[in-house]
């Protein structure tokens, strides 16, 4: 704009000067230097302001680029770290500015105090977007880090403080368990007949036939040392205080002659079993799942590991097995570094998704389901770290995308996998009357076509079940009066009480007590035995 007005001027005054010196001659010259004096004064000045304005702007730019790469950095570490073991740091970028933005993040510097993989990180964002991955770090060095990461864009480079605290770890010696007369060997020497049916990381199961006759299982810890120790009691604790039909019993535990647990025997798992399933099967079975859930969360404790081995199979019945990672609702650590990858929630992995709590056990239910109504995990990957951004920044492929046949439940299962925990159900109780209306929905269309009298006793009785265990007292007694028809001597004397007592609920409004719903299931089951 100025460069075409100092233009315009130069040949206006061009225009006037010719006029002058054609009129005047010699002294229209001089009229003419004069003429142009003002114009050659302005020239002067103008071109010596550009060359200190782009040095200005070029200040201002690289100001504004260094407090973008600062303002927009993203690190998060656990708050203690600890020394040889692998820990995830989250590093990423948020870009804050109106343009797009290419970066390079180099942890050099940290690699100085331990092994970090990868060690640089290239992130092209447009504006607004935020993108992250994690970094292996396993720290050499105890104490507190002081370490900088470098952000680098274009010419641009900026160093930013990091501080990480490392704790060393009590080296704890583990021995084997004892053998001969005063270990292993003792215990099994109890039983008729012993055999082993698994094994994990932390111990092995055996099936073992007690004098009486009746089977159980034996869970006994591979070694000891003090943290196998306190693992071993904490489950021992949490698991005794749990009585639940959908939990696996816990009849006994103690640490002579060697620790062991002895609990209820189930013949198979989840984990076992040809998938996928059809969905009302996935429904009956997180239906059920919930309510092992459910009584554990009334009592402030939850699972924290919920995946298909540890949901066990006794006559066609879900519990749940498996307490060693529970955690009670009043403890202060909301972490844990022995989670199933698979399996674990946002908020396991990574501590802005905030603490565990009931909502954790909620998205495992929704990866448990996932893999039953399609044969595969929402997210996989070749390692932890590929798994962990899956998890925590993708979102997973529809159900019905992999198999058609799962779409009744892809609501269900999309809402228990939400990121954060506030877009999930936020009980098991919430997410037990979404599949009830699964479950529900196709009970009822069977029991409405049904010419059979012993389908029709079954599905009545599902839907008795049902809403017993949803605390429906006013539909659960709908379903008693319909299957008293089906219904002969001492069983249907047996279901007059039941109906008797959820008469009595339905008018004081009293919620259906744990006793009802176990007397329920004895009466459905001998109902519908031929």
């Amino acid at each position: 704009m100025q460069r075409r007005s100092l233009e315009a001027d130069f040949i206006r005054r061009l225009f006037v000067s010719i006029f002058i010196v054609y009129l005047l001659g010699e002294f229209g010259v001089v009229l003419a230097l004069l003429i142009f004096l003002p114009l050659i004064v302005r020239i002067i000045e103008e071109s010596a302001s550009p060359t200190r304005a782009p040095v200005t702007r070029a200040s201002s730019k690289r100001q504004d680029l260094r407090k973008v790469l600062r303002e927009g950095f993203i690190f998060e570490a656990p708050p203690e770290l600890n020394e040889g073991v692998e820990a995830l740091l989250r590093v990423g970028m948020r870009n804050v500015s109106s343009r797009p933005l290419a970066v390079t993040i180099r942890l050099d510097e940290l690699g100085e105090y331990g092994k970090v993989s990868p060690g640089r990180i290239d992130l092209s964002l447009a504006p607004g977007e935020v993108k992250s991955t994690f970094v292996r770090f396993i720290p050499r060095k105890v104490g507190e880090i002081k370490a900088r990461a470098g952000l680098k864009s274009g010419i641009y480079l900026v160093r930013v403080p990091l501080t990480l605290r490392v704790k060393s770890l009590p080296r704890e010696e583990s021995e084997p368990l004892p053998s001969g007369p005063g270990g292993l060997e003792k215990l099994l020497s109890r039983y008729v007949s012993v055999e082993p049916i698994g094994s994990g990381g932390f111990a092995t199961v055996y099936r073992a036939v007690k004098p009486d006759g009746s089977t159980v299982a034996l869970k006994v810890p591979h070694s000891l040392s003090e943290g196998v120790g306190r693992q071993f009691l904490h489950e021992v604790a949490v698991w005794s205080g749990l009585r639940h039909r959908n939990i696996v019993r816990l009849y006994e535990a103690n640490i002579v002659p060697v620790p062991y647990i002895e609990m209820e025997y189930c013949e198979g798992s989840l984990g076992g079993i040809k998938k996928p399933l059809s969905p009302e099967r996935v429904a009956e079975i997180a239906f059920n799942v919930c309510e092992g859930l459910k009584y554990a969360h009334e009592r402030g404790v939850i699972h924290r590991d919920i995946k298909p081995s540890n949901i066990l199979l006794k006559d066609g019945t879900p519990k749940i097995s498996d307490w060693g990672l529970s955690k009670v609702l009043t403890e202060s650590r909301t972490t844990t570094a022995t989670f199933t990858p698979l399996y674990a929630a946002p908020e396991q992995i990574s501590k802005r998704f905030g603490r565990t709590d009931e909502r954790t056990d909620v998205w495992q239910l929704g990866v448990l389901m996932y893999e039953l109504a399609t044969g595969k995990v929402p997210f996989d990957g070749e390692d932890f770290i590929e798994v962990a951004e899956k998890i925590t920044m993708e979102d997973p492929v529809p159900p019905s995308e992999l198999n058609p046949d799962a779409r009744p439940l892809e609501p269900v299962i999309m809402r228990c996998l939400a990121k954060r925990k506030e877009e999930r159900y936020q009980s098991v109780a919430e997410l037990q009357r979404d599949l009830a209306e699964i479950l529900g929905g196709k009970y009822r269309r069977e029991l409405e076509r049904s010419t059979d009298l012993s389908r029709s006793a079954y599905y009545a009785g599902q839907l008795l079940l049902l809403h017993l265990k949803l605390g429906d007292a006013k539909e659960a007694l709908k379903y008693a009066l319909s299957l008293r028809r089906y219904a002969r001597g001492k069983v249907r004397e047996e279901l007059d009480g039941l109906i008797e007592s959820l008469e009595a609920r339905v008018e004081e409004g009293l919620p259906v007590p744990e006793h009802l719903i176990a007397k329920g299931e004895i009466i459905v089951h001998r109902i519908s035995m031929p």
